[in-house]
């Protein structure tokens, strides 16, 4: 596996809980990726954007709020997070909070980073009025240099930040040919489920390091995060998102703001990854995921996960795949892999389906095949006449009918079920539309 390669700057945010490391980020990328929230820290993975500011590109990585004090579980993995982030980068933006000034674990944060011995930008945050510009003084302390004094809400001093950013690069900037050189074209993938059903761990597996903190706490990936990654000559995209609850535990903004990213991961990839868990079997929340799948008409698998313990529990592949074709009758279509993310076993056979799938939406199929085929679909309702590809990813056929009224939902459902057979097209939602011919 590879990642991509393309010759940027790496840039960490570092800092303690609550210093607004989240909203620089935003700022600084122009995009509401990182979740912001009054109340408390909300970054726990790493999370990238690239930024091209003044003809130099980098990228960006917010990171979650350091913790020396509380040692559980969450706590821990963050400062792993932070750690690698830190290991990774070119140069480390070090934020604090120029209202509360400076605190031990700032002083606590700036012992670990010197370990490093990276370029260290010092930024204090908060900085909304010229009254409290006077507090970052005290900052000159933790031995960083002079501190720049940012408004990240308002924008105050960004500038100034990326100036910095820019001038001390040991790297130069990309030339016009270089941002200009081709894109990161993989197949996005997007990997959802309800929580605590093995996301992360499918994720850590395909890349093959802790990218993504992993937890026996339900609920643990709240951002949306996307990680470009070569495999076996193929591209991809992945993107891992929040575990989906049903609405009676949607009891904050955090959560809500979290399910609001899935569905935009949903809408914006090639495939969908449905990661059930498999010593718990559907849920309602995984209803609920594959319904909002359906809605936007995306090609998906269903990922068995957990199947080393299935196995242990005298579980057979043929019944639990027969149970689950019951609970989904009306999308039979959907492939079903069996896997643990836990010991690796058919990960490669889901990426494997997961490339399969996009090259099929997006085919585009002879119209004469496509009549070969229509020559076998006999219903009552009306006769049928012709059909051709009106599009395709997903593919979308229209079909010339004697009187397309009277064709009803079994009809249609019988229709498209033949199509995907004989097409091949196992896994992929259809479109058909009817039209009346006009003699």
């Amino acid at each position: 596996m590879k990642r991509s390669s393309r010759p940027h700057l790496n840039i960490a945010i570092v800092g303690r809980a609550n210093v607004g490391k989240s909203t620089l980020f935003n700022r600084i990328t122009g995009k509401r990726k990182a979740i912001v929230e009054k109340t408390g820290p909300t970054t726990r993975d790493r999370i990238i954007e690239i930024v091209d500011y003044a003809g130099c590109v980098f990228e960006l990585i917010d990171t979650g709020g350091l913790d020396f004090v509380n040692k559980k579980d969450i706590p821990e993995q963050v400062e792993k997070q932070v750690t690698i982030a830190a290991e990774q980068a070119d140069k480390i933006i070090f934020v604090c909070d120029i209202k509360t000034g400076v605190v031990p674990m700032d002083r606590k944060i700036g012992e670990l980073l010197r370990n490093f011995n990276k370029e260290i930008i010092l930024v204090v945050n908060k900085a909304d009025n010229r009254q409290l510009l006077q507090n970052s003084l005290e900052f000159y302390s933790l031995g960083f240099g002079e501190p720049i004094a940012i408004s990240s809400m308002h924008g105050i001093g960004i500038n100034d930040l990326l100036d910095k950013v820019v001038n001390l690069s040991k790297v130069s900037p990309w030339t016009d040919s270089m941002s200009k050189s081709s894109p990161w074209t993989g197949i996005k993938i997007a990997i959802v489920g309800r929580p605590n059903s093995g996301k992360s761990s499918f994720v850590n597996t395909v890349l093959g390091e802790e990218r993504v903190i992993v937890s026996p706490e339900p609920g643990t990936t709240r951002d949306s995060v996307d990680t470009n990654f070569e495999r076996q000559g193929k591209r991809f995209v992945i993107i891992d998102t929040a575990g989906i609850r049903s609405k009676g535990k949607i009891k904050d903004d955090v959560t809500y703001f979290s399910i609001v990213r899935t569905e935009e991961a949903i809408k914006r990839s090639d495939v969908i990854l449905v990661i059930i868990d498999g010593m718990v079997g559907l849920t309602k929340e995984d209803f609920k995921i594959i319904g909002m799948i359906q809605d936007y008409m995306k090609p998906f698998a269903l990922v068995v996960n957990k199947w080393d313990l299935c196995l242990k529990q005298g579980l057979k592949e043929k019944d639990y795949e027969l149970v689950i074709r019951r609970g989904l009758r009306f999308i039979d279509y959907a492939s079903i892999i069996f896997i643990s993310a836990l010991t690796g076993k058919n990960i490669q056979k889901a990426l494997d389906a997961s490339y399969a799938l996009a090259g099929k939406s997006q085919t585009n199929f002879s119209t004469s095949l496509l009549n070969e085929i229509l020559k076998q679909i006999t219903i009552k309702a009306t006769r049928l006449y012709s059909i051709r590809q009106a599009k395709n990813a997903v593919p979308e056929f229209e079909i010339i009918a004697k009187n397309p009224a009277t064709i009803d939902d079994p009809n249609r459902r019988h229709i498209v079920n033949v199509l995907r057979k004989e097409l091949g097209l196992e896994g992929i939602p259809i479109k058909v539309s009817f039209k009346k011919k006009i003699f």
